[in-house]
């Protein structure tokens, strides 16, 4: 007999319990902070700043992107290797914020300052060349 598992769900009710998670990471949208195959360690918390990297329930699935700005119950996310921000999140689908990834056998603490400090670098940038897109708060 075969048992399939979901693991989203796994780690949904997981975190929605309490309980810290890790899972491999899939994809290469926050590269190089978070990459193909890293472990991703993620906190239950429905609570972030701007510039952290959050765990959400999107449409898409289970994403681990950034939050780059908070208006109310409502979060803007972005990958900080993709060109847009994603569709914009409603607080109660957060499930996580991701405080370290393991790469090669070593623990990496996931920073809110450099990573911030270049995203508004590359906002900054885009805005003077005229390029369309999220203008932050």
């Amino acid at each position: 007999m075969t048992l399939k598992v979901d693991a989203a769900e796994v780690i949904i009710d997981l975190l929605q319990r309490g309980h810290a998670v890790e899972f491999r990471a899939r994809g290469d949208s926050m590269h190089p902070v978070i990459r193909e195959h890293d472990a991703l360690h993620v906190e239950p918390t429905q609570q972030c700043k701007v510039g952290d990297v959050i765990l959400a329930r999107a449409e898409r699935g289970l994403t681990a992107h950034r939050v780059l700005a908070i208006r109310g119950d409502v979060i803007i996310t972005r990958g900080d290797n993709t060109p847009a921000p994603d569709p914009p999140l409603p607080r109660p689908r957060i499930l996580g914020k991701v405080t370290w990834v393991e790469r090669d056998g070593k623990r990496l603490k996931v920073a809110r300052e450099f990573v911030l400090l270049r995203a508004l670098r590359t906002i900054l940038a885009r805005r003077k060349s005229g390029a369309a897109g999220f203008s932050p708060p």
